[in-house]
């Protein structure tokens, strides 16, 4: 358009109508809702995953403290479903969306089998050796009667005679035991721990592990070793005295309370918490062996199950405000790690109130255990329990060290969380034992049964079904998964013809529970006479696995998985 003279263009306004705007602001808004409605699931994913980091560090840092110190490892960690006795398979855990069952790994694994250690000496200015259990806070079900939760021994070496001792007198430190398979030993030991090999009447030999038999020299009518019971197929010959080795077990009483009841022969487990054992001051850096059910708690139908702590070992903050960040907050407020002490006693305040313990510190020098209170917050440990904040403060009044004392300490500490976390150990049994000699075990009276201790450690021989010239070893359902070293003879043995005779050694395996737990070993027995004699079946694999509820409460795992290094044979 020309408009005097002059070309004028008419150009439209740039911009958004109302009705774009609002189209484009809806779907900007549907955008922004749909990020914002996933950043709750984002924030449960990345917590999820954190949970999960952390209990594959802790349970890492479990394993290789395990690893580093295996002259503490126990024979065994081992348990029966609490409802009928049978053992606990090691995978026995139901669906994720179901409720736990007995018997599964987490609750019912609650027994240690032979913990080992040296008594430590005793702190400066006490009276009594102080030993943390290792796996936890024992329990002790039956005031009445602690022996038949923790039973404990002093370990001594024994060295073999070549021949019987003259007039039935055994030196010191020494032991015999006979082609009948008596044990002779120094009058100071009532029974040893024996590993032997006995001869069946077909000439095969067989070999026994941690047997426990009583000093016939002690005792007259000690009975000799369990394999002379077999009658049957095959049927007891005799012992060969040269291939056996023995340790003296001297046992302890026990008691429950505090250091003024230890004396000799005596060790006592402390009566508040039951983390830590008192023992003898003379008897510092003796070898020691316990077995001990560690802490249990009824389950809705009166079983005894194994409470779920977690326990985390932790150096004693030094610097002010002396505070130590727990691997997971959510500590539960409703369940209480203790209202009583081991002995069923209310715990209390000085004023007679009631005094749950939601925290244990246990000092791993002394022994000495302290806890942490609703009823007592102000006091010198202090906790936030959302988010797992535990204070030590070592200038309050009423601590039991100074700063400076406190400096290098190892401490563990013990708690419950909401979702459940724990770390439980599982550990293959040193040696397994014959199913025939393990038989023997069984007593027709309930209350004086003593197959517990050996049916989670048993094994037996027969042909392979599908290939009769090489052998199948059983196990028990509790071995699945477990690795095993085997070492056996195979060839031609009748009238002890060994010349033949093939030795195989350290030959590993992992029990498979496709079908039945069971192996197969590597090497077939030559056609004729050829047999197999097991010298030793090992259990070399230690597992260490943690165990919590996800926030839909589904149950969550993960386990590591190691092989320890097999013992020697006799």
């Amino acid at each position: 358009m020309v408009r005097g003279g002059m070309d004028v263009t008419r150009h439209r306004r740039g911009g958004l109508t109302l009705t774009e705007l609002l189209v484009a602001m809806s779907i900007l808004l549907i955008g922004i809702w749909a990020i914002v409605q996933g950043f709750p699931q984002l924030f449960g994913l990345i917590d999820a995953e954190q949970v999960r980091t952390e209990m594959a560090r802790l349970c890492e840092a479990r394993l290789e403290r395990l690893k580093s110190q295996p002259h503490q490892l126990p024979e065994a960690i081992m348990g029966h479903d609490p409802a009928d006795g049978s053992l606990v398979h090691p995978d026995s855990w139901p669906d994720e969306d179901a409720a736990p069952q007995p018997a599964n790994p987490r609750d019912d694994l609650t027994w240690v089998v032979g913990e080992s250690f040296e008594v430590p000496a005793p702190e400066a200015g006490k009276t009594v050796c102080a030993y943390t259990l290792e796996f936890g806070p024992a329990s002790i079900q039956d005031p009445a009667d602690p022996g038949a939760y923790l039973q404990a021994w002093r370990m001594a070496e024994l060295t073999r005679l070549d021949e019987a001792p003259p007039g039935g007198s055994v030196p010191e430190d020494s032991f015999y035991l006979d082609a009948n398979g008596y044990l002779f030993a120094p009058t100071q030991y009532p029974s040893a721990r024996v590993d032997y090999c006995w001869v069946d009447d077909a000439g095969i030999p067989h070999w026994v592990t941690h047997e426990i038999v009583e000093n016939r020299a002690a005792f007259p009518a000690a009975l000799p070793v369990r394999a002379t019971e077999l009658t049957g197929a095959p049927a007891f010959a005799n012992v060969v005295p040269e291939m056996s080795s023995a340790t003296a077990m001297v046992p302890y009483t026990v008691a429950v309370g505090g250091p003024g009841m230890v004396g000799p022969g005596t060790v006592v487990l402390e009566a508040t918490y039951g983390a830590t054992l008192l023992l003898p001051a003379e008897d510092a850096g003796q070898p020691m062996h316990i077995n001990y059910q560690m802490r249990t708690e009824d389950d809705s139908v009166g079983n005894p199950r194994r409470m779920p702590i977690m326990m985390e070992e932790i150096t004693a903050p030094t610097q002010p405000p002396y505070e130590v960040n727990l691997a997971f907050g959510g500590i539960d407020d409703q369940n209480p790690l203790y209202t009583e002490d081991v002995l069923g006693n209310p715990l209390q305040t000085a004023g007679g109130a009631p005094r749950p313990i939601f925290v244990l510190v246990v000092d791993s020098l002394s022994g000495m255990a302290w806890g942490w209170s609703t009823a007592d917050p102000a006091t010198w440990i202090g906790l936030d329990m959302l988010d797992g904040v535990l204070t030590l403060d070592w200038e309050h009044a009423d601590s039991p060290m100074l700063p400076a004392e406190a400096r290098g300490r190892e401490l563990r500490v013990y708690y419950r969380v909401l979702d459940g976390n724990t770390i439980t150990v599982q550990k293959a049994p040193d040696f397994f034992v014959e199913q025939i000699v393990a038989d023997t075990y069984f007593d027709p009276d309930p209350a004086l049964d003593e197959s517990a201790m050996v049916d989670y450690r048993t094994y037996t021989v027969r042909p392979y079904p599908d290939d009769p010239t090489y052998a199948q070893l059983l196990f028990p359902e509790s071995a699945v998964g477990q690795a095993v070293v085997v070492d056996y003879l195979v060839g031609d043995m009748s009238a002890g013809n060994f010349a033949t005779v093939e030795r195989v050694g350290g030959e590993l395996h992992v029990i498979d529970g496709d079908a039945e737990p069971s192996i197969v070993l590597n090497v077939p027995a030559p056609p004729g006479n050829g047999a197999f004699a097991i010298m030793g079946v090992q259990g070399v694999s230690l597992t260490v696995r943690g165990w919590w509820h996800d926030e839909r409460g589904r149950v969550e795992r993960l386990g590591l998985d190691t092989i320890l290094a097999p013992e020697p044979l006799l």
